[in-house]
Order: C-alpha cells, then structure tokens, then sequence
C-alpha cells in the first residue's frame, strides 16, 4: 500500500504514458511537418531538367466573413453562406485564368513563357503563383468551389512551370550565390543566363511556365534579349516598400522558421559591403538610387506592369492574379466576355450604392479605389469601408451615410 502523501504505482504508470504520448505526438506531428507535401513554386531540378510544380490543394486562404469553410464544420446558416459566396468569386477568378490560357494556346504568335521582373522584396513569388494556379486550373468533377476542397478526394493536380531564377542560379553554383558574386561576377553572370537560356528552350507539354527572374539580370543585354521571347511582367513596388522587405532582422519574425535566403539583402547590397543594418542611412540611400536605375530597365523591357504593392494585392495575391490575366487578354486581344460582364455590373452596382448615401461625386475616385484594390463587388467595399472613406477623404457627416448604406447593404446579404 503506498504511502500517504506519494502517487500511486498506477498514477505514475498513467503519467509516464500520457507523457509519451504526448512527445509521441508533438514528434509525429513535427515530422509529419517535415515530411508533408509542401510544394513550392519552384519546380524539381532532376539531372538539370525542369520538372513541372504538381499543386493538389489550393493554398488556404482568409476569404472574409464565414472563411472557405464547409457547411458541416459547427458554423452559422450565414457563415457558410458568405463561404459559398467567396468561393464562388475565386472559382470565377480561376476559370478567367484557364480560359486566357486555353486562348493563348491557340494563337501561335504569343509566347508562352512568362518572365516576372522586379525589385527583391516585392512579394513577387505570391502574385506569379497565383497568376500559375489560375493559368493552369482545373475545375472539380463534382463541382466542388475553389478553396472549398473536400478531404479525402483525389482532385486533378495544377500543373505548371513556376522558377525561382536565383535558387535555380544557387543551386548550380559552386559556392554561395553571394560568395560567387563577390569573388567572380562574371561567373555569377554566366550561370544567370544559362538558367534563363534553359528556361527560354524549356518544352513546357502546353502547360504555363514562368519565371522570378533575378532583379539585376535586366542589366545584361544578353538577358533582355531572351526576356523579349516571352511576356514580361514587372511586378513594381515603391523603393520604400523594396526596402522595408529586404532588410536584416535576423531575430525578428518566426526565428529559425524564416528562411535565411528571405532575410538578407540582395547579394549585390552585400557585395558592396552594406550588411543589412538598417540604420546605415548611407546604404540605404545607394540602395533607392540603385533600385530607381533598376526601374527604368525594367520599364524599358517590360510588357505589362502590375503594381504589388497596393493593400489588397499585399493582403490577397489572387487580386493581382485576376488583374494580370485580364491584363494579358486585353494585349493579346483574347475576348474574355466575363470580365467586361463583371466590370460592367460592378459599376452599375456602385453607382446605386453611391446614391444611397448620396455621395454620387466620388464615383470616379470610388472606381479608381476598386480597380486599385481588386474590388469586385459591392461587398468588398462594405468589409473594407474605413479604407474606402480614407481613400474618398470623405467628410464626418459623409462617413456616416457611408456606414449607413453598408448596414444596409450587409442586412440584405
């Protein structure tokens, strides 16, 4: 019998195996962490060729009231309302996508590779991501939304090209990228056209192919002239906003959960000696006069230019992806009826809301605020109206008609 004041024989037997089975779980779910199909958008590089990215789940995504979630996870009639509702609109996002892409293959004079050219730090990878899931998408056989996947089905995969042009260079070079670039640009250069070269000859099997093209590659005349085969897109942001991405904060964030490669500044900064401090005000001002010289290169070679810095393009990629394709199908002259339909129905619906709270003057600047914000419903602006008052400047008396008619608005919905 044990004695008073101590656990039992069993209590302690009950605690050792709660306690293995708690480390048994945190260890499978942080190996399972490890293990789990996280596909990037890099493509595989197996014996130097190019593997196409093979996405099955959409990424998840923060969709307003409700989420993406089912009907059957513990949520309200109107939560699941408003999810069928978001999902709906990325549904319509991604079929716009697919069909300038299934246009674009018909039309033999368009090339069919992308080039996405920028400064570091301007979110590029997300927007061209976004940009490849709706190119490449494939709807559901049963019907199933965009973001509204079921578990345990067997979807069709997206598959595309999507390169990182620098990982693709640090995985051929002898060294560090930076170590190469500071010891032998030329070889550093040398490696930079060769994966933009492969890129250019890539047999793609009619599925979309792109790539984050290095953003000092535009400075090589040889690498411009392969940009030219293809569509080049500038992803362009502010100097400021380049800035603030590419500084050194190795202890802030999610620590060791940040990759070093996200963190350091480009290898061009480190190669003339700036270490990402971000009080060195003298690198800094080299750094915008360096990216300001950029920018007139990228605005020489670029086709079409998105800018990704914008609020509702930073919180939510696929805006920018519904504003690059609809791009692409208006300079390539692609009949696209569903994005005039939806254009035409938004103004028509703002115009109304408008004149609820009598505020018909600001329809120019409320069009503007949408188009810059990738606002495709009268809803949008009702989840965002602070902003959208801000945006308008509008007076006291004019906010609170404006919080008025979108009370009204969100009853209805």
């Amino acid at each position: 019998m044990a004695r008073h004041g101590l656990p039992r024989p069993g209590c302690l037997l009950a605690a050792a195996l709660l306690l293995v089975s708690l480390l048994q779980f945190q260890w499978l779910d942080f190996t399972a962490w490890r293990s789990a199909d996280r596909t990037s958008s890099s493509s595989r590089l197996v014996g130097w060729r190019w593997q196409p990215s093979v996405r099955g789940q959409l990424p998840a995504m923060r969709l307003g009231p409700g989420g993406g979630s089912d009907p059957v996870n513990n949520v309200s009639p109107e939560m699941s309302a408003a999810g069928r509702k978001y999902a709906q609109k990325y549904e319509d996002i991604m079929l716009a996508g697919q069909k300038v892409w299934e246009e674009m293959l018909k039309k033999d004079e368009v090339p069919k590779k992308i080039y996405f050219i920028g400064t570091n730090g301007n979110t590029g990878e997300m927007v061209a991501e976004a940009l490849m899931d709706s190119l490449a998408y494939v709807p559901a056989p049963d019907g199933t939304l965009f973001l509204r996947r079921k578990p345990g089905v067997d979807y069709p995969k997206l598959k595309y090209y999507l390169l990182n042009g620098d990982k693709e260079l640090a995985a051929r070079a002898p060294k560090s990228a930076v170590d190469l670039y500071m010891e032998d640009e030329k070889k550093y250069r040398e490696l930079e056209t060769e994966v933009l070269k492969e890129f250019q000859n890539l047999d793609t099997e009619g599925q979309p192919a792109g790539i984050i093209v290095g953003e000092s590659a535009v400075s090589i005349p040889e690498n411009v002239e392969i940009l030219k085969t293809g569509l080049v897109i500038w992803l362009d942001v502010a100097a400021e906003f380049s800035w603030s991405k590419t500084q050194m904060r190795a202890k802030a964030g999610g620590g060791l959960f940040i990759p070093y490669e996200i963190i350091r500044p480009p290898v061009w900064c480190i190669a003339n000696g700036w270490d990402g401090d971000i009080d060195d005000g003298e690198a800094k001002a080299e750094y915008m006069a360096t990216v300001e010289k950029y920018n007139e290169m990228y605005e020489e070679v670029a086709d079409l230019r998105l800018r990704a810095d914008t609020p509702g393009i930073v919180e939510n990629q696929y805006w920018g992806a519904e504003r690059l394709a609809k791009a692409i199908a208006e300079f390539y002259g692609i009949d696209t009826e569903g994005a005039s339909v939806e254009e035409e129905v938004l103004e028509r619906d703002l115009e109304k809301f408008l004149e609820s709270a009598r505020l018909s003057k600001y329809m120019q600047a409320a069009l503007d605020w949408c188009d810059e914000q990738g606002a495709a419903s009268i809803e949008d602006i009702v989840e965002n109206t602070d902003d959208f008052a801000e945006a308008l400047s509008l007076k006291p008396l004019e906010k609170k008609r404006l919080a008025k008619a979108a009370e009204s608005v969100a009853a209805v919905a």
